[in-house]
């Protein structure tokens, strides 16, 4: 039961832009989601849109948030589409308050936006990856010493797969090269240069902050999709009206070996506490060779009702109502 404090009031954040990508549509429908589960329970919360415009004054955005006297913000704001470091930039803001918030902290979010900083951390910790070199200038590219062909292009500084296209996946130097300066036109940050991992992908939604439960493990196996690419790209993920988008489905109860199983949910949880994850997230992983690699850490994902995540959550016996309960709790505001 969600505690509310007297005289305070829950907002729920989020970008609203005038042209915004299919997945930062979605946290506008997920707003409305968790607003019914609030009213529910008898209590009114309040949106809270984050504009563009509101950057170029923090100080009085600060004072916007403050003026609400919010006992807890619910954070759904996953930055701009031409601008998703913002995402950092408010959460920053609002750990400078002392505002309680869900999902997770400026160091997380910010770990995790950077591709290659995660990398690092991720093999400080002797956890798996797969070998990368990071691309900043389509002049003088040099392939690491051993890094091998198939290799897999992808936006250093983004997420929700956004800058993965048909062509991410490059088999010689001509299409990685093609690959490349087509993607450092639009993020100046670099493109990761990664081994591909060709294998099944898992995915463990994760919840909690110091000690984590495992709500599920989704599965995807390319090889039952010849005739699709062995990766989703930005549409198969998010455009409805394509083939992949409809035909490429995660399964929510693989039957997955025991000791598999363990290794996942292992490396998942040694995976999120390297990079210090709290309140809700996803841990992605891919095979190569039978070997198992972290692909991605994805803090704060999609928690619509009809996600995937949400979907683990229901096979293990909980309802929405529940899990947005708990990652209220998990804020520290209750």
């Amino acid at each position: 039961m969600i505690f509310v404090k007297p005289h305070g009031k829950i907002l729920i954040a989020a970008g609203k832009e005038k042209s915004a990508r299919n997945d930062i549509c979605e946290a506008l429908r997920c707003k409305d989601s968790i607003a019914k589960v609030f009213l529910k329970k008898g209590i009114v919360p309040e949106a809270f849109f984050i504009k563009e415009n509101d950057f170029k004054d923090p100080a009085r955005l600060k004072k916007k948030i403050l003026s609400k006297n919010p006992f807890c913000i619910f954070n759904l704001f996953e930055g701009f589409s031409e601008d998703p470091q913002k995402e950092v930039t408010f959460v920053k803001l609002l750990e400078s308050v002392n505002i309680p918030f869900t999902g997770n902290s400026c160091f997380t979010l910010s770990a995790c936006l950077d591709k290659m900083k995660a990398k690092s951390i991720l093999q400080k910790n002797n956890l798996p990856v797969a070998r990368s070199i990071l691309v900043k200038s389509a002049k003088n590219i040099a392939i690491k010493k051993g890094l091998t062909f198939p290799l897999f292009i992808k936006p250093c500084s983004e997420d929700a797969s956004v800058g993965i296209y048909k062509d991410s996946l490059a088999y010689n130097k001509e299409e990685l090269i093609v690959a490349i300066k087509k993607r450092l036109k639009r993020f100046c940050e670099g493109v990761v240069i990664e081994e591909f991992l060709p294998g099944k992908e898992y995915s463990v939604a994760l919840l909690g902050n110091d000690s984590y439960e495992v709500l599920g493990i989704s599965e995807i196996d390319y090889s039952k999709y010849e005739k699709f690419l062995p990766f989703l790209t930005y549409d198969a993920k998010w455009e409805s009206r394509t083939a992949e988008y409809r035909a490429i489905l995660p399964d929510y109860e693989p039957k997955i070996s025991k000791t598999l199983r363990k290794n996942i949910i292992d490396l998942s949880g040694k995976a999120a506490r390297a990079l210090a994850c709290r309140g809700y997230f996803r841990v992605d992983l891919r095979q190569k060779a039978g070997n198992l690699f972290i692909m991605d850490i994805n803090p704060n994902p999609d928690i619509n009702t009809d996600s995937g995540y949400m979907k683990l959550a229901y096979n293990r016996g909980y309802t929405y109502e529940e899990i947005i309960d708990r990652i209220v709790q998990l804020s520290d505001c209750h």
